[in-house]
Formats: C-alpha cells, sequence, structure tokens
C-alpha cells in the first residue's frame, strides 16, 4: 500500500511544473510566464504552507506544442515580450526591476517615468515646457466650450502641438524622452486653472503644476506628494488595453505625438481610464445614506463594485494601499474618509474581492474636490511615461501585430 500511495502522489505532482520547469518549457521569461497565467492561459496552484507556484503541466505543454493555438478567455490573446513592466499577480508590480510602490514613496513621478524610459532625471530638475507650443496649446484651449472636461483637452492639445514639431519622428531614444518630458509639461501648462483668479506654476514637478488645474485645494506639500505619488503608481501596467493599442501604433513607427493620442482614445472608455468616477459616485452615495446602502445599490444596479477587482491580481492591488496612505496624510474630509473606509469594511466581511488602484485614485479625487474628469486625465497623464516606454521598445520592430480574425458572417 506504500508504494501505491507514493505513486499516486508523484502522478499528482507530475501534473504540475515548477516555475523555473515551466519557463525552461515554454522558452520564455518568468515575466512572460505570469502573463500567461493572469490571462489564463496557464493555471496556478500553491500548495498550503508553500511560497512557490507551480503550474499547470497540461497548460505549458499546450502552449508549447508546435502549431497550436492559444487558448482564450474572450477574442484574441496577444503576449508580448517585454522589458518594462513585470507583473506577479500574487500581488507584486515592478519598473525595470524597481519596485513600483518604492519607486512612488522614493522618487517623483518625472524620475519614474525616465527609469522607464532608459533615460536620467536628477532629483532637482524639471521638464519644461515648449514656449511656441504653449502659445499654440492654450489657443486651442481657448476656443474650446468652458465644459470641456480635462481629457478631451489632453487629447485636442496633442493633436496641436503635433504639426509644430518638424522632428516629431526622430525616434531615438533620448530625442523621444526629452520630447515626451516637454510633451507633457506643455500638456498640463495649458490646461485652465480650476480657479480663474489663480496663477497656475509653470516651473516645480508635474504633480505641483498639475494641482491647480484640477483642484480649487491649495497646493500645500502633502496634497501633491499624494497626486505625484498617483502618477507613479499609474505609470505603467504591462499590456493594459491602452498600452497594447500603443505598441500596435508604434509598429507602424508612428511618432510619439500619434502614441499619446493612441493611449488617450483607448483609455477614454469608462471601463479604463475613466474608471475612477464610478467610485466617486460610489463614495457620495455612502457619504449621503451609509456604507452598507451604497454597496448595495452598486450590487443591484450593475452586480459589481466600482473599484474593487483585477483581472490581473489574484490577490490585493498592491499600488492601493500605497495610494490610501498618501490620500491619509493629506488630510482628507473627515466624513468622506469615514465613509471610503465603510466601504472597505464592508467589502471586506463579504469576502472581497480586494481594492484595486481604481478605488484608491476615486478617493483621492473626491476628497480632494478635484473636477470631474480629473481621474481619467491623471491617469492618461500618468500612463504617458509607460505609453512612450513601450513605443520605443517596439520601434525597434515592423509592423509585428497581424492578428487573424474568424469569420462569423454570411457565406
Amino acid at each position: 500500500m506504500l508504494i501505491n500511495v507514493n505513486v499516486c502522489c508523484r502522478m499528482a505532482d507530475d501534473r504540475w511544473l515548477s516555475a523555473a520547469e515551466a519557463t525552461a518549457r515554454l522558452g520564455v521569461k518568468p515575466q512572460t510566464l505570469y502573463a500567461y497565467v493572469s490571462r489564463g492561459l496557464v493555471r496556478r496552484q500553491r500548495p498550503a504552507g508553500s511560497r512557490t507556484s507551480r503550474y499547470s503541466r497540461r497548460d505549458v505543454d499546450r502552449l508549447a506544442a508546435p502549431g497550436r493555438t492559444r487558448p482564450t478567455r474572450a477574442g484574441a490573446e496577444v503576449v508580448v515580450d517585454q522589458a518594462i513592466t513585470a507583473i506577479d499577480p500574487a500581488g507584486h508590480l515592478a519598473y525595470r526591476g524597481w519596485d513600483a510602490t518604492r519607486a512612488a514613496v522614493d522618487a517623483h513621478y518625472e524620475q519614474v517615468a525616465a527609469w522607464l524610459w532608459g533615460s536620467t532625471f536628477g532629483p532637482n530638475d524639471h521638464w519644461a515646457a515648449d514656449p511656441r507650443g504653449l502659445v499654440t496649446a492654450r489657443a486651442v484651449q481657448a476656443g474650446l466650450p468652458a465644459s470641456t472636461a480635462l481629457p478631451d483637452r489632453l487629447r485636442v492639445a496633442v493633436a496641436a502641438l503635433r504639426p509644430g514639431d518638424p522632428l516629431r519622428d526622430d525616434r531615438r531614444v533620448a530625442s523621444v524622452a526629452a520630447r515626451a518630458g516637454t510633451m507633457l509639461a506643455t500638456l498640463v501648462e495649458a490646461l485652465p486653472p480650476v480657479d480663474p483668479r489663480d496663477v497656475p506654476a509653470s516651473t516645480g514637478s508635474l504633480a505641483r503644476r498639475l494641482w491647480t488645474r484640477v483642484s480649487p485645494l491649495e497646493p500645500v506639500t502633502r496634497r501633491v506628494r499624494a497626486l505625484d505619488r498617483a502618477l507613479s503608481l499609474l505609470a505603467d501596467h504591462e499590456l493594459a488595453t491602452s498600452t497594447l493599442a500603443v505598441r500596435v501604433a508604434a509598429s507602424t513607427w508612428a511618432d510619439p505625438y500619434l502614441l499619446l493620442l493612441t493611449g488617450l482614445a483607448t483609455a477614454g472608455g469608462p471601463l479604463h481610464g475613466g474608471a475612477s468616477q464610478f467610485v466617486r459616485a460610489l463614495l457620495r452615495d455612502a457619504v449621503h445614506t451609509d456604507a452598507e446602502t451604497a454597496v448595495g445599490r452598486a450590487l443591484r444596479d450593475d452586480q459589481l463594485v466600482p473599484g474593487f477587482g483585477h483581472a490581473v491580481y489574484d490577490g490585493p492591488d498592491p499600488r492601493a494601499p500605497v495610494l490610501l496612505d498618501a490620500v491619509e496624510a493629506a488630510k482628507p474630509p473627515g466624513e468622506l474618509w469615514c465613509a471610503a473606509h465603510g466601504v472597505l469594511d464592508v467589502m471586506a466581511r463579504a469576502g472581497g474581492p480586494h481594492p484595486n488602484v481604481d478605488f484608491a485614485l476615486g478617493v483621492l479625487t473626491e476628497s480632494m474636490r478635484m473636477v470631474d474628469g480629473a481621474g481619467e486625465a491623471i491617469f492618461a497623464l500618468a500612463r504617458s511615461a509607460g505609453w512612450i516606454a513601450h513605443g520605443l521598445e517596439e520601434y525597434q520592430h515592423r509592423l509585428r501585430f497581424r492578428i487573424r480574425a474568424t469569420y462569423t458572417g454570411p457565406l
């Protein structure tokens, strides 16, 4: 009997591979294996009492088989080798090996962006806007209706800046990095201040310059630091929908302005860059009623609670608590902060899912009385760093994306 038990145990173990065995069989890096897991292509288990994961031999063999089509959960599945961002679905995010949560605490957004671009940026440096471009972008902004949302202002400004740059097709890393920094500074400084009587800052960190364009509150250090942390935490997240779109555009050698326009267009949907706006509505409901009522209404209306759960992380989103800590340090209104914690408590008692970065961004924008659309604008400006980084990497290739479709129309 003992021999039979050992044989059964060995057969059960043979159904699973270590990370080293799985990556060797697939011929990929660990980051790519994690991407397969996050997209449901490879099942993973973590035995009780163990800190190491094991991966389904059957799924790995199916992916490794020559000529086999990769299984998908929905639509086309694209897996791209990249050296920019590593995501462990267990709850870890790193930018080129730099823990993203540490980067957000220890550095400013500009330094994080430069790191993603393979460039350099000193702690006392700042991006300078292009004077001629600023005139153009402000003129365009002045012609828009006063009610124009910030994300739309960004899209219009990028389109207006592009024709005035005759060297926009210079794809060298140093040139693209310098152009990107100038472009982001110009976009921010062209935005109108929330209070028309303000003279918004034109120097200092990007977060400091952005503050008066998104919030009527005084830009004290702790508030600006929370905004800067949000920008850093949102700088990149591997092949999110908008980033994949940017890589497709970059594969055609679209210039950096077109890369940002591609990202801005794709992030504009309410399921991506605009998700934090739904969190703000949830928080307002929780303030006016109570957390249980607000969560119950969200479940009744959509069966999903905004700001909770993630398509990639099996456990907590590591970015959410880091940003919430910064919001708490910024001294949010007590009623709002209690409502946010009430929602967190209700969700925790119900067994999850965990809060994601959109929840934290919604708490930031609502507690700092930011204008509607500020969350999407912050997301887009932050993710511009990642879009440029992925574009730079994709420039090394030519037209490598050609996804085939399965025809389902009439014969």
